[in-house]
């Protein structure tokens, strides 16, 4: 704790304070880990981290070490390294799966509580999304109510809980159905009549994760009038812009992963609307957790229980960017930083129409995976390739609802969050949309995802640049000679086969 000095309303909430963490695995949950050890004079952090087989505790820590998301923080101060410890757990387990020997530590030392994990996979089954999210959820606080001196508690869900309204408050929303009907539903019945209920169920979200994320909602402000609890939303979390450095992602199952789908130039159509893009780099998500647990816990009493405190995190009113403008940043200069494995020249097109979509979704991907398996058998070779344009499509109509959809977000909370906090606080917890500059973030974005997605290092950007005018090239010369083809049998239609067709038509008549 040497380094801190001078400490900040902020820091002084934190201090000496013993941190648990679910996620820590996770995009998020590394840079809050990170953002924790690097900027709070904590004493301990505590990770829950599921088990595996042959794979020791201590392996499984120093591969969380091992992001590059920590290397600064193990050059200044790698002392810190050693405040963090392990619980073996998993959210999908009854009681966390914690052993009596766990549950006994985190009553007696925990003091912070950030809940990250979720499975965030969209096309989960109701039943394990709902053991994860909101089970899961369930147990971790029936522990916080026993902790003897909790000072905050952090949930992190999504803004887009409740996308059955296109208008959404800070606030808590009325579910569906309650989270202690859906737990009993899910461990009764079995899987298979669930896909049938679930499907009725989560009709009007765009699937399980959001719709499990809206009943934890409710579930979290019944159960946490007297514990100093907070909710926050963020909307599409995307790369760094600034901490702990710039342009750093691990993801793809998130904007990222379309951004390399169509740099590597597999993707080659996108269906969209005209819309504005509500993205947040992840630091900012970051720094308002720790912001929002901090005035969540230090204005609780006990005395007077409310409802949770809910934070949407959002760019759409304080720094609006259209989806448009979204693409053709990313596309431009993920083109000025181009990756020698990138396999063939990226060329997107982009599309509102969803027949348009369709029909070149048909020629661009399906008919051309087909062709490339059709020369891989005559080769001799296993066909993949239809399958894998399959799974592309999946991918993408996973996300559509995110891509045709706009919505907007209140943000009180989060501007009284900000006004609320000191210069220092906010020089360091900083989440203010209004101080970023997209441009200038969209070039840190590009050579995130070429060194931290690709595992690309720049120094072999001269060696890229060459790959790509290659490919350029080839590219060029295929569309040229498409072209030619097309035109020379089109001519040959136009001149041979149709007057021919039209001969034989008159012929047969006249012969009538």
């Amino acid at each position: 704790m040497d380094h801190f000095k001078n400490l900040t309303e902020i820091q002084r909430f934190y201090r000496d304070s013993t941190v648990f963490l679910t996620g820590g695995t996770g995009f998020i949950g590394k840079l809050i880990l990170e953002k924790v050890l690097r900027s709070l004079p904590v004493k301990k952090v505590y990770l829950l981290v599921r088990a595996k087989k042959n794979v020791t505790p201590a392996t499984r820590l120093s591969e969380i070490f091992n992001s590059p998301a920590f290397d600064i923080l193990k050059k200044t101060y790698p002392e810190v390294l050693n405040k963090v410890y392990l619980l073996v757990g998993d959210c999908s387990n009854l009681g966390l799966g914690l052993s009596p020997e766990d549950r006994k530590t985190f009553v007696t030392e925990m003091n912070v509580i950030i809940h990250c994990a979720a499975t965030t996979r969209f096309d989960q089954h109701i039943q394990q999304a709902t053991f994860t999210n909101i089970r899961g959820t369930r147990d971790l606080l029936s522990l916080a109510k026993e902790v003897k001196n909790l000072k905050t508690f952090v949930y992190i869900g999504t803004a887009f809980s409740n996308s059955q309204y296109r208008e959404i408050d800070e606030k808590i929303y009325e579910p569906r159905i309650s989270a202690e009907k859906l737990i009993e539903v899910c461990e009764n019945l079995d899987p298979a009549i669930l896909d049938v209920i679930g499907a009725k169920l989560v009709e009007g979200w765009p699937n399980t994760y959001t719709f499990t994320k809206q009943i934890t909602e409710d579930l979290i402000n019944r159960e946490c009038q007297h514990l100093p609890f907070c909710i926050v939303r963020p909307t599409i979390v995307v790369s760094t812009a600034f901490e702990p450095v710039e342009g750093y992602v691990d993801n793809v199952f998130t904007l990222a992963g379309f951004a390399m789908l169509n740099a590597l130039g597999i993707n080659r159509i996108i269906y969209y609307n005209k819309i504005t893009l509500d993205i947040v780099p992840a630091d900012f998500v970051v720094n308002q957790c720790l912001a929002a647990g901090w005035q969540c816990g230090s204005r609780f009493t006990a005395s007077n229980p409310n409802q949770a405190l809910v934070f949407n995190i959002s760019s759409g009113r304080d720094n609006p960017i259209s989806q448009d403008r979204v693409y053709d940043v990313c596309e431009y200069y993920l083109r000025q930083v181009p990756s020698s494995t990138v396999p063939v020249f990226p060329c997107t097109f982009r599309t509102t129409c969803w027949y348009n979509y369709l029909l070149s979704r048909f020629l661009f991907h399906t008919l051309v995976a087909y062709c490339i398996d059709i020369i891989s058998r005559i080769k001799g070779r296993k066909p993949s390739f239809v399958e894998k344009v399959k799974k592309l499509h999946h991918f993408q109509e996973m996300y559509q609802f995110f891509t045709t959809n706009e919505f907007y977000f209140h943000v009180e909370n989060t501007h009284r969050l900000l006004k609320r906090m000191s210069y220092s606080d906010r020089a360091i917890f900083n989440f203010d949309m209004t101080t970023l500059d997209w441009h200038t973030y969209f070039i840190q974005y590009s050579k995130g995802f070429r060194v931290y997605l690709l595992k690309d290092p720049m120094s072999t950007l001269p060696e890229g640049r060459r790959h790509f005018k290659k490919l350029e090239v080839q590219f060029y010369l295929i569309v040229a000679l498409l072209v030619i083809v097309a035109y020379v049998l089109g001519k040959i239609a136009l001149f041979r086969v149709i007057p021919t067709i039209f001969s034989l038509m008159g012929f047969h008549l006249r012969m009538c």
